[in-house]
């Protein structure tokens, strides 16, 4: 990308003097704004007057636990904790509109409390449609920005669900970024790995041999991910994908992150993209080796599963990302009703 100044971030500087003399809007949220704190109850079985630890409580919808200090903290304390921080990467599911409206929040909240003009990178924008981002970004309602860029007919999720996170961008004035492969790039990679990359990309990604726990946590996942219906000799080029896919996303957050007036980047993204270990962070620190640990923050968007007996913990929901400490923050909210993603699926059908 040119070293220059967007023209929304020079508005944004206008924009910011305006919002801190007269106010500003808060996006609007279907969920609930702050999440609840947990209930402390009395145990029966403890003496009398003493009380259960909070932090022990298993996750629920609107708790947000930090995983580092190991406690849970309200929305505000998530913010301040995440000022400051260069790269905020918040993981979502898809499919969850929750998951979209917290996003919104967040990164509306930060743009207001501190002083790094972030750029915001999206997996469902592709590196070929910047060009068309851009101008549709400063020409478009919010609203119409999703079908002009083909935002459905690519296989995404309701636009409506996630213009809220595009209105926050707008409202504050940041820089919009298409992070991904070129969708026509993903079969080719699947059959001839890298060598299927456009020389420029090729030497703008720099992808080094796949470490080999890497490559077999990927096999894993994405095995998993097809309901163990893909051939096993396809797996390796799957995973040669979503190494790419991760190197992209986070070059395009260092590239954002060069621009003048910019000095950092979220990033919107499926929940497997944003881990420490083995996706967009560990690229981060591969284009950046003098990053600190504290400059870039995972944030994930998680559902919590149903009470009961069994409850899962804290350390249960982590391991199902892959690591303890993939995650920073998990921020647990509702489920939503689905069916079985793997009746009536047939690979090559």
């Amino acid at each position: 990308m040119p070293k220059s100044m967007p023209i929304q971030i020079a508005v944004r500087s206008w924009t910011r003097a305006v919002k801190r003399s007269v106010g500003f809007s808060v996006v609007a949220l279907a969920s609930t704004i702050l999440p609840i704190a947990p209930t402390v109850a009395h145990d029966s079985n403890t003496p009398r007057g003493s009380l259960t630890d909070v932090n022990a409580l298993p996750p629920a919808p609107g708790l947000i636990f930090d995983v580092v200090a190991g406690e849970y903290i309200m929305f505000d304390a998530l913010v301040e904790r995440l000022s400051g921080r260069k790269y905020i990467l918040i993981g979502e599911k898809h499919d969850n509109p929750i998951h979209h409206h917290h996003q919104a929040q967040l990164v509306n909240a930060l743009s207001k409390s501190d002083e790094r003009e972030r750029a915001i990178v999206w997996e469902m924008f592709t590196r070929d449609q910047q060009a068309s981002l851009e101008d549709s970004w400063q020409t478009l309602p919010v609203s119409e920005l999703g079908p002009a860029m083909a935002w459905e007919d690519r296989g995404w999720p309701s636009w409506h669900d996630y213009a809220p996170i595009a209105q926050a961008a707008r409202d504050n004035g940041l820089m919009m970024v298409a992070g991904n492969l070129p969708d026509d790039l993903l079969k080719p990679m699947i059959s001839n790995g890298n060598d299927a990359l456009p020389d420029d990309l090729a030497a703008k990604l720099d992808l080094p041999d796949m470490p080999t726990e890497i490559l077999d946590r990927f096999n894993v996942e994405i095995a998993e991910g097809h309901c163990n219906m893909l051939p096993k000799s396809m797996l390796g080029g799957f995973s040669a994908v979503q190494f790419a896919r991760d190197a992209s996303l986070a070059r395009a957050m260092s590239d954002a992150a060069n621009i003048d007036g910019i000095d950092g980047a979220f990033l919107i993204a499926g929940a497997m993209h944003v881990r420490h270990s083995i996706a967009t962070p560990w690229h981060l620190q591969r284009y950046e080796p003098d990053l600190e640990a504290r400059d870039i923050a995972v944030v994930s968007l998680i559902e919590a599963d149903d009470p009961g007996p069994d409850a899962s913990s804290i350390e249960d929901y982590a391991m199902r990302f892959g690591a303890p400490d993939d995650i920073d923050f998990m921020w647990f909210t509702n489920d939503i009703a689905r069916g079985d993603p793997c009746e009536n699926l047939g690979m090559g059908q």
